[in-house]
């Protein structure tokens, strides 16, 4: 019996730990593409921005996105999708006014989506 017990605790630490270490770990590569994000706002804004640079940046959500799909609602991730593949048309079609709403919008994303891996009771009401 206290053998049960122990393996259940240290399986529930370790469910705990991996939790942790998810959220920190994904919360940080987040922190990074919006940061990413606002040196791309710049240089759109400057209308400097290239399509190799956009490509760029859409190959670094990309990757995250592999991994976020794993722990975060489908619904917020791909409204993400969907604002870099506008941004997509837009960058390809040098119309860095549209492109520059669409980038505001990513950025606000970026900062709003980790959020929700964080629990909250007000998550689970």
């Amino acid at each position: 019996m206290t053998k049960n017990i122990w393996a259940g605790l240290i399986a529930l630490i370790l469910v705990i730990t991996c939790g942790v270490l998810e959220v920190v770990f994904i919360s940080r590569e987040y922190e990074r593409l919006e940061d990413y994000c606002v040196e791309i706002i710049s240089k759109c804004e400057d209308e400097s921005l290239t399509l190799d640079e956009f490509n760029g940046f859409r190959e670094r959500w990309v990757k995250l996105r592999e991994t976020s799909e794993i722990f975060l609602p489908h619904i917020d991730v791909y409204e993400i999708n969907l604002r870099f593949a506008e941004g997509q048309a837009y960058a390809e079609q040098g119309d860095f006014d549209n492109l520059h709403a669409q980038l505001a919008v990513i950025e606000e994303l970026l900062d709003y989506v980790p959020h929700l891996m964080k629990p909250n009771f007000k998550h689970i009401v």
